[in-house]
């Protein structure tokens, strides 16, 4: 294995869960204010009360490091490749931003059955596009920037 692929791989994986990480509590918790106006513990008491929701929710979490380091890996391919920093990011925010989301939509599947799917099937299509172009110009731009960065001084470094 390529020791640069494991540089993009490191900067997507610390960087994207700060920021990933971050976002998606924040999320669970606007989620648990507008549950039926709950709050506090009781709020997360009904979270937990919809246990494939709950499931689903950790699967989630559970997929973002391995999507970031999938991608971040492929970061470093891309921007070996010449492609260009916003291309890169557009690329790694859609494909972190759709694993993440299609883990979560086929694990409500299975556990949910198919009450509702549809309708789940299009806010996570809008979560998808929304969040994708969000991160493409912020947080994705900045870690495929940071990982050329990273790359180059490791190409100095070399020589």
């Amino acid at each position: 294995m390529d020791k640069t692929e494991n540089i993009g791989a490191k900067v997507a994986l610390i960087n994207g869960m700060t920021f990933g990480l971050g976002f998606l509590f924040i999320i669970t918790f606007i989620g648990i204010l507008f549950s039926d106006g709950l709050l506090g513990l009781i709020g997360i008491g009904a979270l937990l009360s919809y246990n494939y929701l709950f499931i689903s929710l950790a699967l989630l979490y559970l997929t973002l490091p391995i999507a970031l380091w999938i991608f971040g890996k492929r970061n470093t391919k891309s921007l070996n490749q010449g492609k260009s920093i916003i291309k890169t990011s557009a690329e790694f925010s859609f494909g972190v931003n759709l694993i993440i989301w299609i883990v979560f939509l086929f694990s409500q599947l299975l556990l949910g059955g198919l009450e509702n799917y549809l309708y789940l099937n299009l806010i996570v299509i809008g979560i998808i596009i929304v969040l994708g172009f969000l991160t493409t110009y912020t947080f994705g731009f900045y870690i495929v920037k940071l990982t050329k960065e990273k790359i180059k001084a490791n190409a100095q470094h070399r020589l």
